[in-house]
């Protein structure tokens, strides 16, 4: 109900629009000066009506999805999102992101792969878009192999690229590799344009403060994100990056690694 009021709303603010800026002459510079007007203006008229037309053509081939939205219905809003995915390969920026948490909502993450699959299949260079969100299943597979072989294949090519690589590191850690992942923490823990990953980077850095290179970069990150990582401005970050839905599943190491940046 609430997305229809929204949506005869805007067709009425649209046509109340229309009617004030074409009557609106008659009323100021008289029957004969507003025929001119209308005369020389005659495409505003033509883009309001565009613009009604695309508006309902939007909520038309949507309504289902809005009204399973609206009524929290998520086993709905993923057949839906099913149908338009796996059937008719809409293989759009919105249905594969609705797609992926809406598996989160109904704990459904294997389905996750069949997606994975799909985009591989029919739009293979989008791959590199979508390697966080795809990559769920495989970090929470507990398998450190098969998420070393998911995120490697896209540590230089991913658009969120941090993340991936931080992901990367994880499984080459539970694969005791340490060499290597230590590397790319150190890396990652000295950018301060993601406050989040440079958190959770210094925290896995941090049993290795022993050598001494190590040991610098943990502290002088540490010190650098304290001044600047309160518990609000984290609250606001971690809002910022609600779009990424790997978040979900790091809160109990984001905390940790919160409380590490505050003791002592």
């Amino acid at each position: 109900m609430k997305f229809k009021v929204i949506f005869l709303s805007f067709n009425i603010l649209i046509v109340f629009s229309f009617l004030m800026i074409f009557l609106l002459p008659v009323f100021m510079l008289g029957g004969d000066y507003a025929g001119l007007f209308w005369q020389e203006s005659w495409y505003i008229a033509l883009i309001f009506i565009l613009i009604l037309i695309v508006i309902n053509i939007l909520y038309f081939f949507n309504r289902n999805i809005l009204s399973a939205l609206e009524n929290e219905n998520w086993p709905e809003l993923k057949l839906i999102l099913e149908d338009r995915l796996f059937n008719k390969k809409k293989l759009g920026r919105m249905n594969i992101r609705m797609y992926v948490n809406t598996c989160v909502a109904v704990s459904s993450i294997l389905d996750i792969e069949k997606l994975e699959a799909l985009i591989r299949e029919h739009r293979p260079s989008a791959m590199p878009l979508w390697a966080v969100p795809l990559g769920l299943p495989h970090l929470l597979s507990n398998d450190a192999r098969r998420m070393k072989d998911f995120y490697g294949e896209f540590i230089d090519s991913a658009k969120e690229r941090g993340w991936v690589r931080w992901n990367y590191c994880f499984a080459l850690l539970m694969q005791k590799e340490n060499d290597e992942a230590v590397e790319i923490l150190t890396d990652l823990a000295s950018d301060d344009k993601e406050p989040l990953l440079m958190l959770v980077s210094l925290y896995m850095l941090a049993p290795f403060h022993s050598d001494e290179k190590i040991g610098a970069v943990v502290e002088s990150g540490r010190s650098s994100l304290k001044k600047q990582l309160s518990p609000k401005v984290l609250e606001a970050e971690l809002e910022k990056k609600k779009d990424n839905v790997q978040m979900l599943f790091l809160t109990k190491i984001i905390g940790e690694a919160s409380d590490w940046l505050n003791e002592g």
